[in-house]
């Protein structure tokens, strides 16, 4: 499974971003095959902040985006006890923040991989293989 961080989705939604069509590729393939796919709740909190503090924002705008990403049907889990756990563990073992650590941690929970464009976090992670650098 492909856990996706909000650093991939705001590029939907943001002309003149860098890895705009890597990022739209991921979209196809979320469309063609969402049950591969899955995001921490705060994915949804992430996208609704930076979404808020784009300079052409408006609430419908907003509300319309967010519309679109619940409908692509990618699952979304809970913070549960085992999630927050382990993300309290790879926080302090990476010095992640714990937004990326939760996202690294549902990687490691699920058996897949967190797909960011975040470079920062990929570099923290280092050579794990529950991170990928989105257009890498």
């Amino acid at each position: 499974m492909i856990v996706v961080d909000a650093s991939v989705a705001i590029k939907w939604f943001v002309a003149g971003e860098k890895l705009v069509e890597e990022a739209e590729r991921v979209l196809g393939e979320i469309q063609e095959e969402p049950s591969s796919y899955v995001v921490p709740d705060l994915f949804m909190n992430e996208l609704l902040a930076v979404l808020c503090r784009l300079p052409d924002s408006s609430p419908s705008k907003v509300k319309e985006a967010l519309a679109l990403v619940e409908a692509l049907g990618m699952k979304r889990v809970g913070n549960g006890h085992e999630l927050l756990a382990l993300a309290a563990d790879f926080a302090g073992r990476w010095r992640l923040s714990g937004y990326d650590a939760l996202y690294v941690a549902l990687a490691s929970l699920v058996g897949g991989e967190w797909l960011t464009a975040d470079a920062r976090a990929v570099r923290r992670v280092g050579d794990s293989d529950l991170v990928t650098l989105l257009g890498a």
